[in-house]
């Protein structure tokens, strides 16, 4: 089922800040991605729907927009022809747009298109005390961190 405006509470997105995300999907990949994303759960912190020409992102619990990105049709499929953040994401630290677009496509990424894109700590972030729990209060979402390292096989230890 797709996600409309309807399938979940949300405020309405009135201004942004542009930030420099530029993504081109082929039919496959924005059908993916047109699909949008109702919560199933708590831990889901998005909500996001496909309303032509724009796809906007929500926090699920609160229902405030956070991005909205403008699709336009492209000779290789759709692309995105403008992208706006109206909140900031990250607890602490100052609007960041490079970062907000490395987050941003993280979670189409992973979230809409089923990849495995590592969470981008924001500049000056320290995970090494509590590892994932800034990516799980932004994204809700256990995805790696790191790229996943090939492990050894347990004969292969002694």
């Amino acid at each position: 089922m797709s996600a409309s405006s309807t399938s979940w509470k949300r405020e309405p997105f009135t201004t942004g800040t542009p930030i420099p995300y530029t993504a081109t999907w082929d039919t496959k990949e924005f059908a993916k991605v047109s699909r949008g994303l109702i919560p199933q759960s708590m831990d889901d912190k998005w909500f996001v729907y496909y309303e032509a020409p724009h796809l906007f992102f929500h926090r699920s619990w609160t229902g405030k927009p956070a991005f909205r990105l403008t699709v336009s049709s492209a000779s290789n499929g759709h692309r995105v022809t403008e992208a706006l953040a109206a909140i900031h994401l990250t607890p602490g630290s100052k609007t960041d747009p490079p970062y907000e677009a490395k987050l941003l496509d993280f979670l189409v990424s992973n979230l809409l298109l089923g990849g495995t894109v590592p969470f981008p700590l924001p500049p000056g972030a320290n995970e090494q005390t509590h590892p994932g729990v800034l990516q799980h209060v932004v994204s809700g979402t256990g995805y790696p961190q790191e790229p996943h390292k090939s492990k050894k096989v347990w004969w292969r230890f002694w």
